[in-house]
This record gives C-alpha cells, sequence and structure tokens, in this order.
C-alpha cells in the first residue's frame, strides 16, 4: 500500500474518532457518541477503542494500515523451533502446547513471550502433531477411529434401520428391507 493511501485512510479514521477527542467528554456521553459513530460508519465499538488506543500511543501514524506483512513476521514461528516442538510432543504424546513453549523459553530456544499458544498449536496441528491426532495413535485396541474431512459438507453419513418397499413379496407384493 502506498504512502498516499495510508495517509488518506488514516485521516478517515481520525475524522472518525475526533468527536471523541474531545477534553472533558464524561462517559456517558463518550459512549452515546461511540453508539453514534457505529451506526453511521457500519464499524464495531471494538474498533473504534482499537482507533482510539493506537492513536493515543502513537498519534496519527497509528492510524495509518500496518500492511499484511509486518502481521506476517509478527506470528511467524522459525522452522527450526516448530521442528523442536514437534520433538517434545512426540517425545511425550501427552504434552500440552503451553508446557511445550515453557521447555523451549527453558533452553533458550525461544524468549519468553516470542510463541504465542495458537499459533504453535496451529504450526502443530497443521503438521498432524495436535493433541488430538496423538491421542489417535497413542490408543490401541480400538475398533473404531474418529476422522474428519477437511471442508464442511464434504462427506454426508446415516444410519437407518428401515429401507424402502421393493417389490419382493409373493407375486410382487412391495415388503419393507430391513437394513443391517
Amino acid at each position: 500500500m502506498d504512502h498516499k493511501k495510508a495517509d488518506e485512510i488514516a485521516a478517515q479514521r481520525f475524522q472518525l474518532i475526533s468527536p471523541l477527542l474531545a477534553e472533558g467528554l464524561d462517559a456517558g456521553k463518550a459512549k452515546e457518541l461511540k453508539e453514534q459513530i457505529c451506526k453511521a460508519s457500519g464499524l464495531s465499538e471494538r474498533t473504534i477503542r482499537r482507533y482510539l488506543t493506537q492513536f493515543r500511543k502513537e498519534g496519527f501514524s497509528g492510524l495509518k494500515p500496518k500492511g499484511k506483512q509486518s502481521q506476517m513476521k509478527i506470528g511467524t514461528i522459525p522452522s527450526h523451533i516448530i521442528e523442536q516442538a514437534i520433538l517434545l510432543r512426540r517425545e511425550i504424546p501427552s504434552r500440552s502446547v503451553s508446557q511445550i513453549i515453557q521447555i523451549l523459553e527453558w533452553e533458550g530456544l525461544a524468549e519468553p513471550g516470542q510463541i504465542k499458544r495458537s499459533t504453535l498449536q496451529d504450526k502443530l496441528s497443521e503438521r498432524g502433531y495436535s493433541s488430538r491426532q496423538m491421542r489417535l495413535y497413542s490408543q490401541s485396541g480400538v475398533a473404531a477411529r474418529r476422522f474428519q474431512k477437511r471442508y464442511r459438507n464434504q462427506l454426508w453419513q446415516s444410519d437407518i434401520k428401515y429401507g424402502p418397499y421393493l417389490p419382493i413379496g409373493l407375486n410382487g407384493t412391495k415388503k419393507q428391507v430391513l437394513m443391517k
């Protein structure tokens, strides 16, 4: 995104929140203004709060869109850390993601707070090492295993006892078929 477009977006966001920046604004009036802004703009109250927080922290530049590249770098975990996390999960399949992160931090492979639990959980799941997948491998002697398809409505199943009436009786009379 070019700088001109980012400045325009920041100016629009500033116009939205400018009534909320007035000094001496009481909480009731601020809430009423937020509701009016939300109705007029179609944005959520949470988004308006986020704009206010960003403006108070960073000024006008805080209202500029961050872009996808900067957000992607924050949430990524280096591959050598993911490999180490997989080894820790394989060593003890019941080990939680929080425990894995704690071990990685203790060993000095990751800075405290560097790895987010949900991000590591997603990475482990992508590679087939989620806690649910590990439970499937650790259980033995189970007659039926759970499975799921990747997308909703990709597989439909049903379980019925009585089937349709078919002409299989004497002289072609219809009889109900039992399903087993």
